[in-house]
């Protein structure tokens, strides 16, 4: 019996390994010159971030190779929403050496990313009904640090042609602001990487940071709101989501958070708000599919299965993705009590 027992131990070990994605390692560096009226923490940070963009960019193509042949079929948007999801990052090497006109910050990283890993968001970014659909934020927050580059690549140099110190002591009060609004990206950023991986309290200390530091970041405390819904904290919801309202002037986000308080209104069987919510946000943006399946789920409840059937097929025929649409309608037709979790997005 010993003997048949060893040889099934080294039988398993020259198995080859089962459940063990190949690991894809990315070296990647970034630098930053830090001028006057920057501090050297934000500096570092800069330095980071381009080299998380190098990375990114690496990942992305790796990711799209992969795909190709496991025929995920994902669009170059949920390629790059993927790489900032996945990837795992490491400071290898930090240094700072001064220059002619103040410090340069050079860092490099190592960045890791599984198959494994790969695989179970590709599932979960295709099967919308458990995720949220980051593509327009992803790009608006793109676009947001490309524009505080410039403009503080602007204030960097006025601040060298300044001629008197009030008019430097201005410039350099801007170049805070704008370092501050770095961070809130930072932050933000960060959050909404927590968030993907279902980090959800460490997702709601983000944003949080984020907001600290940006008191008027509409899309963080509509997004916080929605990580507080998955915690259970209707109210935080509700609070945080009429926040956004108040603060966002882009009609597309502005939908968003009139359908994430609609979510938690629905949780604390406030149905006639919900419903107000959701109309809404189709009103502000008739694409939302989303919209339409949570609006369905209060048709439903009015006993109206009719119109809750209609907003199933106007939600599956702006998004055939939204798998939730597809089982509400089901249970609608079949006049059984459907799952009262609504497709979620922020």
């Amino acid at each position: 019996m010993k003997a048949i027992l060893n040889m099934i131990v080294i039988a398993f070990f020259l198995l080859p390994s089962m459940g063990y994605g190949e690991v894809k390692e990315i070296i990647a560096e970034g630098t930053y010159n830090m001028g006057d009226g920057e501090t050297p923490t934000v500096a570092e940070s800069r330095a980071l971030f381009n080299a998380k963009r190098v990375a990114i960019e690496q990942a992305g193509t790796y990711i799209e190779s992969y795909s190709k042949v496991k025929n995920f079929q994902l669009a170059h948007d949920e390629i790059q929403m993927l790489a900032s999801g996945v990837m795992e990052v490491i400071i290898l090497q930090q240094k700072r050496s001064i220059i002619e006109d103040g410090f340069k910050f050079w860092v490099k990283i190592k960045a890791t990313l599984s198959t494994d890993k790969i695989e179970e968001m590709a599932k979960r970014i295709k099967d919308k009904s458990s995720t949220e659909d980051y593509r327009g934020d992803l790009k608006q927050l793109q676009e947001s640090y490309e524009k505080l580059t410039r403009d503080f690549e602007i204030l960097k140099n006025q601040l060298k042609e300044a001629k008197s110190e009030k008019e430097k002591q201005q410039i350099e009060t801007k170049i805070t602001g704008s370092e501050r609004l770095f961070q809130a990206n930072d932050w933000y950023e960060k959050g909404r990487r927590e968030f993907l991986n279902r980090e959800y309290d460490a997702a709601i200390k983000s944003y949080a940071s984020a907001i600290s530091l940006n008191p008027n970041f509409a899309i963080a405390y509509n997004n916080r709101g929605l990580a507080y819904w998955y915690k259970g904290n209707n109210d935080k919801t509700i609070e945080d989501c009429s926040k956004a309202i108040s603060l966002n002037p882009n009609p597309a986000h502005l939908a968003m958070a009139y359908n994430n308080r609609g979510l938690g209104y629905w949780k604390k069987r406030e149905y006639d708000r919900a419903f107000e919510d959701y109309n809404k946000a189709i009103s502000l943006d008739p694409n939302l599919a989303q919209a339409y399946n949570n609006r369905g789920l209060i048709y439903w409840t009015k006993g109206e299965n009719g119109r809750a059937i209609e907003d199933y097929n106007k939600a599956i025929s702006l998004d055939p993705n939204l798998k939730m649409a597809y089982q509400n309608r089901d249970l609608a037709l079949r006049n059984i009590r459907p799952r009262q979790t609504p497709c979620l997005f922020p």
